[in-house]
């Protein structure tokens, strides 16, 4: 998209007051709050819409969740004067709850996505504020559910008959404390509830996007005949206190305009071509837009991220737009050849895989004043949207609101270096953390899929910590796993049970996630919580890996008789591109190549659950035997003497060595010998990374740890493909997918599979964190008590500046040149120690807290 961006126009639209042109929008009152005893539970029950519309047809790619907003209501009368009123509350469905009226909570999405049959989460509320409290006052609480994570494609595998989920639901309690310390609790119920179809949501979902038609009644202030409501009895798990992964919009982070142009028809179109679109009109700062009903919008927030459009504008009633998010715009005259759907300048939406169907938006305008507009009950991948209009339409404001679960107080880490597109490579890392750690750690958020990919969650989950407190975030998910984790004990591909890959586990580098995940929280907060909370599905998992020797075709009915190993990599065996089969089904050599990665991640696991074993006080001893079983398993079974693989292929590729260094498999003249091979591998691929998502997640380290400083640095600021600095030129603001997801010169890559906000790879900058800026946290002292400070410039970096709030205080790293000179400044908190070793020595000290500079002759 260089080409595209490089005529960007940067502007800020003139931003009007939310509160003018608001009709009926009102501020968020109450706030989240701990759970009510779970005894309260018992005077309430799950319920639904009696004539709710339910989805029974076959399910496929281009099926839609059923039609309307669920709504229920319920009047409280006060039998006394009221303290403070609580309102403990979940669903089946997204719901968004009001009192009087009044929207309550700054969550979003709740109740976020989880094992739809095995836990909800619920959110407890302080509503005293929205509550009118005299003796006899009546106070009305209102719910709009709809179906997203519940009556929804997100859980719902292809072929099902209908929605896992059928109907949308309501649970809650009222809990109100009188002036004279009584208490009542007030739980949902079919005698004093009522429930319809209502409001002005008349469509959403995941991924469908939303309809809202503003010509209705707030769902609150229906005047639709409401009914009684019917016991729902489709969920039978627990329900448990959300306490992480909450979903908010980020107002702070909230993106305007750097381009907006009305296109009104197509030039250049042939035989083999979409064409190029007329632009009519590019905005300028401060300008108003207007929209006509021939002609198309296109808007560039400049930003691809997990989001939603918002809108303040203005048309006659009954006006409608629709809107249509992208991570990018067609190009090259619009030539079928690269892959596009449509003119140049036009938004390009194949590689959302349902473009027609789904991820859309449509507003109708209830009255011809100013309104302001953004949907609360799904969710968007996008850097740019296209509107159409079926009357004129007015923009005084247009916004893209980012949506995540890392809240801006939980951002704790801070990293610029002087080279700019290692800037972008952080900027981009980040941006798809906050765009894809959203209730879930997912793989992207744009198209139909979402799901908490487990390889992806695990080869990144050391980085997210450095840019956020992901604690809290990871209790949560560890839970899904816990739920969706096989009777024998194979953690899954998918967490928790999503529409893909939903009975299948013990795939390698993805079942995996159930053990590094817990062991990397731990290891860089230093709290033990989560080891235990998942010591015994951990202890499951890993028996289960040792007793079968993690093979294969032992784990056949698990497995479902394949892997995806070492994902989109650009090496021999590749699961994705085929090259792992043939006609007659699996390569024998793709089995042991797995089997190999296997019993590496098999040594991997062992070696973590030692160290948590012996940070819970736990018997090590199991897990050390099970190390040296799995390392002679290991070279005993694919490794000579001389340190090559037996399966001649592997000497050729970059991955299994990597594994093999990482493990110290092979020592002396061995190792040193495997180190050259490797050498010239990367030579003879042109200074590039061959890696998937598994290989590149212990590339840097590895190659680092193994005296290969010189080409890990030369990875990083490669700008050929692969390489990460290629995406960047080519336009890249978040990590993408496929190393060329997109190529100037070719166009778009593969489109049955090719997001453009995809985080995995952003991994390097767990190495830029811990070797360029020199930050580590040290197992033996986990929480940053003890770091390991190691740094490793490059003149090519310029400078670095870091600054890392650690569970245990402050941490900053900076270091510059002057001259010949290589200046470090860096900051131990107090309480904590470090052992410092200078670029180039062999010597480690040992430091105490407090701020150090350091001066080198580099």
């Amino acid at each position: 998209m260089r080409h595209i961006t490089k005529s960007i126009i940067i502007f800020s639209f003139t931003v009007f007051s939310l509160s003018t042109y608001a009709q009926s929008a009102k501020q968020a009152k109450g706030y989240k709050t701990s759970a009510l005893d779970n005894s309260a539970w018992n005077c309430s029950e799950w319920i639904s819409v009696a004539n709710a519309p339910v989805v029974t047809e076959r399910i496929n790619d281009n099926s839609r969740s059923a039609d309307g907003a669920n709504w229920f209501k319920n009047t409280v009368k006060n039998d006394k004067k009221v303290k403070t009123a609580l309102w403990m509350t979940t669903g089946l469905g997204v719901y968004d709850l009001y009192v009087n009226g009044t929207p309550i909570g700054k969550e979003i999405l709740k109740p976020g996505f989880t094992h739809y049959a095995k836990t909800k989460r619920s959110f407890t509320y302080d509503v005293s504020d929205a509550f009118k409290k005299d003796a006899g006052a009546e106070n009305s609480l209102s719910v709009q559910v709809t179906p997203g994570w519940w009556a929804d494609k997100i859980i719902t595998p292809g072929n099902n008959n209908g929605m896992i989920g059928k109907k949308c639901a309501f649970r809650g309690v009222l809990k109100l404390i009188f002036t004279d310390g009584t208490t009542k609790l007030y739980g949902t119920d079919t005698n004093n509830w009522k429930a319809g179809i209502a409001g002005k949501v008349k469509h959403a979902a995941i991924f469908d996007g939303e309809i809202f038609d503003d010509r209705e009644t707030a769902g609150y202030d229906t005047s639709v005949a409401l009914t009684t409501p019917e016991v729902n009895k489709e969920f039978n798990g627990v329900i448990l206190p959300s306490q992480g992964a909450e979903v908010y919009f980020r107002e702070d982070l909230a993106l305007k305009p750097t381009r907006a142009y009305i296109w009104d028809g197509i030039e250049g179109k042939s035989d083999k071509e979409y064409g190029k679109v007329v632009i009519t009109k590019e905005y300028s700062d401060g300008d108003i837009i207007t929209l006509m009903p021939h002609q198309t919008l296109v808007v560039d927030f400049g930003q691809n991220c997990a989001a939603v459009p918002s809108f303040v504008f203005q048309a006659e009633k009954g006006a409608q737009i629709h809107c249509e998010p992208a991570e990018l715009l067609n190009d090259g005259n619009g030539a079928y050849s690269r892959g596009m759907d449509g003119p140049e300048g036009s938004v390009h939406r194949l590689n959302l895989r349902t473009p027609n169907t789904g991820m859309m938006l449509d507003y109708i305008f209830g009255n011809n004043k100013p309104v302001c507009f953004q949907p609360r009950n799904t969710f968007y991948g996008y850097r740019f949207i296209s509107i159409v209009a079926t009357e004129k339409v007015t923009f005084k404001s247009i916004r893209s609101i980012p949506i995540t679960s890392i809240t801006k107080d939980m951002e704790i880490g801070n990293i610029t270096t002087g080279n700019e597109s290692i800037n972008r490579l952080i900027s981009n890392t980040q941006w798809g953390q906050r765009s894809n750690y959203l209730s879930i750690p997912t793989d992207c958020p744009q198209r139909n899929e979402r799901l908490g990919w487990t390889a992806d969650t695990q080869v990144f989950a050391e980085t997210g910590t450095f840019f956020a407190n992901t604690q809290n975030f990871f209790h949560k998910w560890m839970g899904d796993m816990r739920d969706t984790q096989s009777p024998q004990g194979g953690f899954p591909g998918v967490a928790p049970f999503g529409q893909y890959c939903s009975d299948e586990s013990m795939r390698l580098g993805w079942a995996d996630a159930g053990v590094i995940v817990p062991y990397t929280v731990w290891k860089q907060f230093g709290n033990v919580d989560i080891i235990n909370e998942n010591w015994t599905s951990m202890e499951k998992f890993i028996n289960h890996a040792n007793e079968t020797r993690y093979t294969h075709n032992l784990l056949f009915e698990e497995n479902k008789g394949s892997q995806w190993a070492d994902w989109l990599s650009y090496e021999p065996l590749e699961t994705c591109s085929g090259k792992s089969r043939d006609k007659n089904g699996t390569l024998p050599e793709a089995e042991e190549y797995w089997n190999y990665l296997s019993a590496a991640y098999w040594l991997m696991d062992a070696e973590m659950m030692r160290d948590m074993a012996k940070a819970t006080s736990r018997d090590t001893k199991k897990y050390e035997l099970m190390m040296q079983e799995a390392r002679s398993y290991i070279l005993d079974n694919f490794l000579t003497t001389d340190g090559k693989f037996k399966l001649d292929i592997l000497n050729t590729m970059q991955t299994p060595a990597l594994f093999a260094l990482k493990n110290k498999l092979i020592k002396g003249k061995a190792r040193e010998e495997m180190i050259t091979r490797l050498r010239e591998n990367f030579k003879a691929h042109g200074d590039c990374l061959q890696t998937g998502f598994l290989g590149t997640s212990i590339l840097m380290p590895t190659l680092t740890e193994n005296g290969m400083i010189d080409v890990a640095y030369n990875l990083l600021f490669q700008r050929k493909n692969p390489s990460w600095l290629y995406s960047i030129d080519n336009g890249a603001t978040t990590i993408w997918e496929r190393w060329n997801s997109y190529m100037i010169e070719n166009g778009m890559g593969p489109k049955g599979m090719n997001s453009f906000n995809h985080y995995a790879y952003g991994c390097v900058c767990e190495w830029i964190w811990e070797t360029a800026a020199g930050i580590s946290a040290d197992p033996a002292k986990p929480g940053f008590k003890h770091i390991i400070m190691s740094p490793v410039p490059d003149k090519r970096l310029g400078y670095i500046n870091a600054q890392y709030k650690s569970a245990a205080g402050t941490i900053k790293s900076s270091w510059k040149y002057k001259g010949n000179k290589w200046i470090w400044k860096f900051t131990i908190p107090k309480g904590a120690t470090a052992s410092v070793t200078i670029p180039g020595s062999k010597e480690t000290k040992e430091y105490k807290a407090g701020t150090y500079t350091v001066v080198a002759n580099m």
